[in-house]
């Protein structure tokens, strides 16, 4: 039984974050194992703040060679087994003997966390109850936001890092969402000027960086109802906590990245040959994601009034 375990984490948050079921299975087939986890700058943070990491060791990929030897230096011999996210030569470097296979497969229709969970099949238990983990803030940090009397509310993150995956209609859904139900607006700094009509009307909250990932897990655990959302770290994270959810999807393949929620509606242009493409840049003005805000906001109030049943 591994002792020591250490967990190579994919760069991006959003990778990350659909790696947490695997995390979550290891630690509840090897629960008194100490498990360390390799972090980017991006996801240092997030994980710092996991109950079941025990230590985070950093590593960037722009350092330079001497720095990335020294890397595996420090680790090297001190690990009994290695999930290997990004399928690298670390467990070989770090002298690992037992790891997550090196020959895998990729499969188009397989979503990604499930393709995660499959590198740990044979090396974790099938009858172990999955116990989850959380993300911790200080009690001050809480407090913080207990004093803000933050209601139920629809949680909405439909911008991101790639702008053919942002929802140009939200204005419209938002404007009738939220005569029944408030709600608040989460995403990154540079999210604000999409966000800039959509901030000015009254009974949206405005959090548009103002949150750390980890703060946004406290937040969408205590006070949201619902997430509205496309393709991004904040889609997958409110699948992680199991939210309902509608998600709207165009050029990522929803099979693959879509929202693993209990209750969930995906929407997408379904009749675009084109979509879903993968491509970071349109030809076509991001027709896929030019989904009717009638669309949306019935699928929102559908979920809604599953929920209130």
């Amino acid at each position: 039984m591994p002792e020591r375990i250490i967990f190579n984490f994919p760069t991006n948050l959003g990778d990350t974050i659909l790696a947490l079921p695997v995390l979550d299975k290891v630690k509840s087939s090897y629960p008194q194992a100490k498990i360390t986890a390799i972090v980017s700058p991006k996801t240092k943070e997030f994980l710092l703040r996991n109950n079941f990491i025990d230590d985070v060791a950093v590593f960037d990929k722009r350092w330079r060679i001497r720095e990335k030897m020294r890397f595996c230096y420090d680790l090297k011999g001190k690990y009994d087994l290695i999930i290997d996210f990004k399928n690298s030569l670390l467990p070989f470097l770090l002298g690992i003997r037992r790891r997550t296979p090196f020959w895998r497969k990729s499969c188009k229709d397989m979503h990604m966390k499930d393709e995660y969970l499959s590198l740990v099949r044979k090396i974790t238990s099938q009858n172990t109850v999955i116990k989850k983990s959380s993300f911790l803030l200080t009690p001050q940090e809480e407090e913080k936001w207990h004093r803000e009397n933050i209601p139920p509310s629809i949680f909405v993150g439909c911008s991101s890092r790639s702008a053919v995956k942002r929802y140009p209609y939200l204005k419209e859904v938002i404007m009738d969402l939220v005569k029944d139900y408030p709600s608040v607006i989460v995403g990154r700094n540079e999210d604000r000027e999409f966000y800039k009509d959509i901030l000015k009307i009254r009974g949206v909250i405005d959090l548009v960086g103002k949150t750390t990932m980890s703060e946004v897990f406290f937040l969408l655990e205590n006070y949201a109802i619902l997430f509205l959302g496309v393709d991004s770290a904040l889609l997958h994270l409110a699948s992680y906590i199991d939210l309902p959810i509608v998600a709207i999807f165009g050029p990522t393949s929803s099979l693959r990245y879509g929202p693993w929620s209990t209750k969930s509606i995906v929407l997408r242009n379904e009749n675009l040959l084109c979509s879903p493409c993968g491509r970071s840049i349109c030809p076509y003005n991001s027709d896929c994601m030019k989904i009717s805000p009638h669309r949306v906001i019935e699928a929102v109030r559908k979920l809604l009034s599953y929920e209130r049943s």
